[in-house]
């Protein structure tokens, strides 16, 4: 019930109700977060071993996401089948906060996509909490092609068919959707060499093994100022690469929202209060200077968003998805 307030000091008496209500509802946020987090520390799953770009970005917010949070966050690596094993673990998690779920596109959208029982829905089970950051996909050549462009590549493909493999750090992954696009556009009879991560795939690429590869910019940028590799190309022009076009501008239009967004999630039955306490808490951390050059430094740019901005990224990145396989002419399996 509202507070009746006296005709002799109605400001007085709305500026205490108003003090009141917002002291109960930042109680009530406080009230939830700690019942979500109960005695033990907040679990932050990721789907992949420590080392690689979720990862990194898990830790690097979990340090100061517990700052903004009074509670602790752990990184809780759950590896293997793409995601697939941590995406089960949250849609089996309580909904009270304590356990959520830092993903890459691949995991929330590819996946669901790709495999016909991935054991989660992405729009069913989970909920989104807000953007981390993105990083760029990029095609990097060995030097032996003396490809300076795709239309280049193209054309040695086309003279070396016994060479015509790109590498991919993974099947049936977003790298293996823009390898084949590159093949078709520039008519080069190629296919995606599937690895088991980016580091072995790196390695043939310098090695000579292969001409070219598809992966994360940070896999590539160190080799590509060495002069060891060159990038042709990435999904959308970063200033950490002054001069090396986007896939558009080379002739490959279509890839923009290939980008990969790394993003946190939780079950879908979260409070909207505790959701929105997290986002905030979130944002805050991708706007500490600390964290921002620590992201840079890795070649990846803080994406702060709203849950709702997120969730949009996810539909525009199914869709630019959709069509690559279905260009490719992949089945799910």
């Amino acid at each position: 019930m509202f507070q009746r307030i006296s005709s002799h000091r109605p400001w007085r008496a709305l500026r205490t109700w108003l003090m009141g209500l917002s002291l109960g509802l930042s109680l009530s946020l406080v009230g939830l977060t700690a019942q979500a987090q109960g005695s033990g520390p907040i679990r932050l799953l990721v789907g992949y071993t420590p080392g690689g770009p979720a990862d990194t970005a898990a830790r690097i917010v979990a340090e100061k996401l517990s700052t903004e949070l009074g509670h602790p966050v752990v990184v809780d690596n759950k590896p293997g089948a793409g995601g697939q094993i941590a995406a089960q673990a949250l849609k089996a998690a309580p909904a009270d906060g304590s356990v959520l779920f830092l993903s890459n596109t691949h995991t929330v959208v590819t996946v669901p996509l790709t495999v016909k029982n991935p054991g989660f829905a992405t729009a069913k089970d989970f909920r989104t909490v807000g953007g981390v950051a993105t990083f760029e996909l990029a095609l990097a050549v060995n030097p032996k092609t003396h490809a300076h462009t795709l239309k280049e590549l193209g054309a040695w493909f086309a003279a070396h068919q016994s060479e015509s493999s790109i590498g991919v750090p993974a099947p049936a992954s977003s790298p293996e959707f823009v390898a084949a696009k590159v093949s078709r556009t520039f008519k080069a009879d190629t296919v995606a060499a599937s690895y088991r991560g980016a580091p072995p795939m790196v390695q043939d690429l310098l090695a000579g093994q292969l001409a070219a590869g598809v992966s994360s910019i940070s896999d590539f940028q160190q080799y590509h100022q060495a002069g060891t590799l060159r990038i042709l190309a990435v999904t959308r022009t970063t200033p950490l690469l002054p001069g090396v076009p986007s896939f558009a501008e080379a002739g490959l239009a279509g890839l923009d929202n290939t980008t990969d967004l790394l993003g946190i999630y939780a079950p879908a039955a979260m409070p909207d209060a505790l959701v929105a306490r997290y986002n905030t808490a979130l944002n805050r951390v991708l706007a500490n200077p600390e964290v921002v050059a620590k992201f840079k430094s890795y070649v990846m740019t803080p994406a702060p968003m709203t849950p709702a901005e997120q969730q949009q990224r996810l539909v525009q990145a199914s869709a630019v998805l959709s069509t690559l396989m279905n260009e490719s002419g992949f089945v799910p399996h």
